[in-house]
């Protein structure tokens, strides 16, 4: 019983790591009418990236009682301080804390929940991963049907449900297996992945509009494409669990394809199908790091993806706009060629 109220409680957390990442696209009509930003909002992404490596540093600890219920707590504090804040500091001040919060509820929602069952830890991982997805799709959906202070507050009413359910969560329990140079290609997969991920959802929309399909059907494909992530993380959790390289590789083989397709306009709009194959790639990384590195190695793995999704999507900006589809191409080789390479590996060893 206790198990299933940390897995409930790790899937609040991680969805509301989905809602704070969704957050600034889906508030920004709302911070535009109510504070008169436009600029300014880059500060709340840079207080948001500040805050969120504090949070990775410090969950990098052994101790998760009162640390990740504490997080929570606090989390539910800053969307409240969000939904009435009299002035835009006051967002980017609390921009801090969300960005603390969901780096602590990020690695130990993933941590603990892999130390619930170490069997079915490549299951568990990408189930309760779901939760990310769900709170990315929940909050532009939300925020377009309901009134902004409400869903804000509901959301931090949330966080504090998961403080009560992941009250005394136990400490880290494994050692690691191995320590050493094996970790670098794992954080180079993770930084690719990311990156991939994040480009796909911030540019394609905009390779759609330059081949002429309209504004709105690309809004509509970038909510199915966060749909279908979570969609693959649940689906295909079991089918990857059994030989997770292998499982990869086969994926990204459909991923290379559909973005192949994505270079002819007919075609470029299945490109949401590409989140439901790329699903369970974080989760699963996220689980083989775990068994063989240990807990400290996950905070590393965050960093890496932190980077990733930050830098990758920054520099496709550099691209012209026809080049978009051949970028993407390229991640998504390269993902396929550091599976590859670690599949050899395993065998070998």
């Amino acid at each position: 019983m206790t198990d299933v109220r940390f897995f409930w409680g790790s899937f609040l957390a991680l969805f509301l790591v989905g809602v704070i990442v969704a957050l600034p696209g889906a508030a920004l009509p709302v911070w535009r009418e109510r504070y008169g930003v436009e600029g300014e909002v880059s500060w709340f992404f840079a207080a948001l990236l500040l805050g969120l490596l504090l949070g990775v540093r410090l969950a990098q600890g052994e101790r998760r009682h009162p640390l990740f219920p504490a997080a929570l707590l606090l989390v539910g504090l800053a969307l409240l301080g969000v939904a009435f804040a009299p002035s835009f500091p006051w967002v980017i001040a609390l921009a801090c804390l969300l960005g603390l919060g969901e780096g602590v509820m990020n690695v130990h929602g993933n941590s603990l929940v892999g130390e619930l069952d170490p069997r079915r830890r490549v299951g568990l991982l990408n189930r309760v991963n779901v939760a990310f997805g769900l709170g990315a799709v929940f909050t532009p959906f939300a925020l377009t049907l309901l009134p902004y202070a409400g869903v804000l507050t509901l959301a931090g009413l949330l966080a504090w449900v998961g403080a009560l359910l992941l009250w005394q969560a136990p400490a880290v329990t494994q050692a690691p297996k191995e320590r050493g140079r094996g970790l670098w290609p794992f954080l180079l997969l993770v930084a690719v992945y990311t990156g991939l991920e994040g480009a796909l959802a911030a540019w394609n929309r905009v390779y759609l509009e330059h081949l002429g399909h309209p504004t709105a059907l690309g809004g509509v494909l970038l909510s199915l494409y966060w749909l279908f992530l979570a969609l693959g993380r649940f689906f295909l959790a079991k089918r990857v669990a059994g030989n997770p390289l292998v499982a990869l590789r086969t994926l990204l083989l459909g991923v290379l394809v559909l973005l192949f397709l994505n270079l002819l306009p007919p075609t470029a709009l299945l490109f949401p199908l590409v989140g439901f194959l790329l699903g369970p790639l974080f989760s699963t990384l996220f689980a083989l790091v775990q068994a063989r590195f240990g807990h400290r190695a996950l905070g590393g793995l965050l960093y890496a993806g932190a980077t990733g999704s930050t830098l990758i999507p920054a520099l496709f900006a550099l691209l012209p706009t026809a080049g978009i589809p051949y970028g993407l191409l390229l991640l998504a080789s390269a993902l396929f060629l550091l599976i590859s390479g670690l599949e050899r590996r395993a065998v070998h060893a």
